[in-house]
């Protein structure tokens, strides 16, 4: 009994099934392999955190400072408008007094800056902390969904072994070397199709008139004369 090209056809679906299911088991292993695609911005989130404490006791500092400004001040304006001092001392204490509130100002103008300052450096680090948190989520959604895959894989994997089996046993012994010599040779295809009849799909040759006219001959197994592979026409 000889092999038709149809039947050297369907094994070979089959074999590229079973391929591409390999294929992308490989590439999921690979991946779950890989591990984690996470971020270390462990760094950047302690240099941010660090950066708002230090700013945070800048802070505290400087109200200290201004809180020690404003007592004076105001003991300054309690000799300002007490009526006791002199012109002369009047004159001195007011350019004291005006020195207080503008130190006062600047003050304020500071810790408005600084407690953006920390603002900042505190948003940043939560936001280094939350995307590495969120890449840890990412990470244990894609390991199960991977996991998922596999599973379906292996069990396509197994029925398509299962299918090829049954139909390779049906095969006479040297159609089945032949064809398989020629996978392992033209890179996973042994059986070309042909195009409106006069072209091989596989090295995009155009088919002598010979050759199709062996074609017309669904039984026979004809090889294309540029790259060997056997031709079915559907």
């Amino acid at each position: 009994m000889t092999t038709t090209p149809q039947q050297l056809y369907q094994l070979q679906e089959l074999d590229h099934r079973i391929d591409g299911i390999d294929a992308e088991r490989d590439r999921i292993e690979k991946r779950l392999a890989a591990g984690v695609n996470r971020p270390d911005l462990t760094s950047e989130a302690e240099h941010h955190s660090a950066r708002a404490v230090a700013v945070g006791a800048n802070m505290e500092s400087r109200r200290e400072e201004m809180e020690r400004i404003r007592e004076r001040l105001t003991g300054l304006e309690s000799r300002l408008y007490g009526g006791n001092a002199s012109r002369r001392d009047l004159s001195a204490i007011q350019r004291e007094v005006d020195s207080s509130k503008y130190q006062i100002d600047q003050l304020d103008e500071l810790l408005l800056e600084l407690e953006e300052e920390q603002r900042t450096h505190e948003e940043a680090a939560v936001a280094a902390r939350d995307q590495m948190q969120a890449a840890e989520v990412e990470w244990h959604s894609l390991t199960e969904t991977l996991g998922n895959r596999l599973t379906e894989l292996e069990s396509d994997r197994v029925a398509a072994a299962g299918e090829r089996q049954d139909m390779a046993v049906t095969l006479p012994q040297a159609d089945l070397q032949r064809y398989e010599r020629l996978r392992r040779n033209k890179a996973g295809t042994a059986v070309a199709l042909v195009d409106n009849g006069r072209v091989c799909l596989a090295c995009r040759m155009t088919l002598t008139s010979n050759v199709i006219r062996q074609l017309r001959d669904k039984s026979k197994q004809v090889p294309c004369s540029t790259c060997g592979r056997i031709l079915f026409q559907q």
